[in-house]
């Protein structure tokens, strides 16, 4: 481990926490399928989370991230080794990180904290894949993301036949039964106690993955009467390309939806599921304030992509649009981030890694393809050129600027949304003539190379 020393001898003391006595603690925080439907990012009316609006107000909220694939696996891959899918090879949730030639030996996030004196350990679900080499200790063990959860009596809950965990229902037990809260438990005994080495904490919650099974008390803080369902158009998909239809499969679990009179339900399960995640969080920021260490950590809070619920008569992730690559961030750097930051840039998840590099700071990593947000977190209103990119599969993806999002997909099909006049991206203006710099502007984001897809496996974790 590094002392104190060795860090100011070795340059690495330029970020303002390091003017303490010793470097910034990391709390690295994730949660798994959450769109906007928080309260600070006011995704829906009805969403109830206290705990991650607090948490918004305590330093920077990104209102504006976006991720760099709109699946768990090459999303959370990206973010932990700092590289595009389209330069890894890993676009989907069947290639496992280290099975790819480039990343085989990447050096991870949690990797470079360690090998710059940091103590870190995780626990819940923070890579898709288990990942041993990036931790010093992981709960439960290093090869299981988190204790089971306990199920409904009688499946599937909502009726659609052959549902598997596209399922959604209260069910009556104790938090603390929860995997996700066993997993609060761990990190706040992590914080509770003394460190005599910075350390880099990770904590990954699984909700509002599916299934969407959490304890009664969340759905009944969401009333089945008063579900106020997303606004949808259902000719959304008339002026979309061949590949973003077959991208939203409105015949698929959108037709099964309807057909079973489960749409309010569903909205009901994922936003009691996200209470339940915010409950959870509340868990683990007690902790922190309570903890000699919360004077000197940073917070970092993100989810992987965001989730459709019948917009463009889609659900899940899996595509482009805007309800798929919209995430939650949030970043909090005593001594550098004021409270109630609010930056409407264009950022990327990519940019964590790097940011967290300067704002510890550790010796700058060459090859990252993001770009450290420090700049926003001291001025939120700072210039920022850079638009986000998200990619669903090679040769397919998608530029979001502040303003516009253009897609264009591997066989040459487009999409441009002009998102302040058009917020629900309902109108395609790809193919006006008038729109035609606006496109090729965006177009110069795109890979200039797309790695062919790395190898498969089939048996994958969830």
């Amino acid at each position: 481990m590094l002392t104190r020393r060795e860090f100011v001898a070795a340059g690495l003391a330029a970020s303002p926490l390091l003017a303490r006595k010793r470097p910034p603690n990391v709390l690295f925080i994730a949660i798994d399928d959450l769109n906007d439907w928080t309260g600070g990012l006011g995704g829906h009316p009805q969403a109830r989370t206290p705990n991650l609006d607090a948490l918004a107000r305590q330093g920077v909220l990104f209102t504006n991230a976006h991720c760099a694939a709109p699946l768990c696996n090459p999303s959370r891959a990206a973010l932990l080794t700092g590289l595009r899918p389209s330069t890894s090879g890993v676009y989907y949730n069947d290639q496992p990180p280290r099975q790819a030639p480039l990343l085989a030996n990447a050096v991870t996030l949690p990797q470079y904290f360690q090998q710059h004196g940091y103590r870190v350990v995780g626990g819940g679900k923070l890579f898709h894949y288990p990942d041993p080499a990036s931790w010093h200790e992981y709960f439960p063990s290093k090869t299981t993301h988190k204790p089971p959860d306990p199920a409904p009596p009688k499946l599937p809950v909502n009726g659609i036949p052959k549902a598997a965990h596209f399922d959604w229902g209260p069910v009556d037990v104790p938090d603390a039964e929860m995997g996700d809260m066993q997993v609060a438990e761990w990190a706040a005994a992590q914080l509770a106690r003394p460190a005599a080495d910075p350390f880099f904490l990770g904590v990954g919650l699984f909700r509002p993955h599916l299934p969407w099974y959490v304890p009664s008390k969340y759905f009944d803080l969401h009333p089945l009467e008063s579900i106020v369902l997303p606004t949808v158009n259902e000719h959304d998909l008339d002026d979309v390309p061949p590949v973003g239809r077959q991208f939203a499969r409105p015949e698929g679990d959108h037709r099964r939806v309807i057909e079973h009179n489960q749409w309010r339900q569903a909205v009901r399960g994922y936003l009691a599921s996200i209470s339940f995640a915010d409950a959870v969080l509340g868990k683990v920021m007690d902790a922190l304030r309570r903890s000699p260490h919360v004077r000197n950590t940073i917070v970092v809070l993100w989810s992987d992509h965001g989730w459709h619920l019948g917009e463009k008569l889609h659900w899940r992730k899996f595509a482009l649009w805007e309800e798929a690559t919209h995430n939650v961030l949030t970043i909090s750097a005593p001594g550098v981030t004021k409270s109630g930051g609010r930056c409407d840039r264009t950022v990327s998840l990519l940019d964590i890694y790097p940011t967290l590099i300067d704002l510890c700071g550790l010796k700058p990593r060459e090859g990252l393809e993001g770009a450290s947000l420090q700049p926003l977190l001291k001025r939120p209103a700072a210039p920022w050129a850079r638009p986000a990119l998200t990619t669903y599969g090679r040769h397919n993806h998608s530029v979001r600027s502040e303003r516009w999002r253009y897609i264009r997909y591997h066989d040459g099909g487009e999409e441009l949304y002009d998102r302040h006049a058009d917020p629900l991206e309902w109108v395609n203006l790809a193919t006006r003539p008038e729109f035609r710099r606006i496109k090729e502007e965006h177009a110069m984001y795109l890979p200039k190379e797309n790695a062919p897809e790395s190898p498969r496996q089939r048996a994958r974790p969830a």
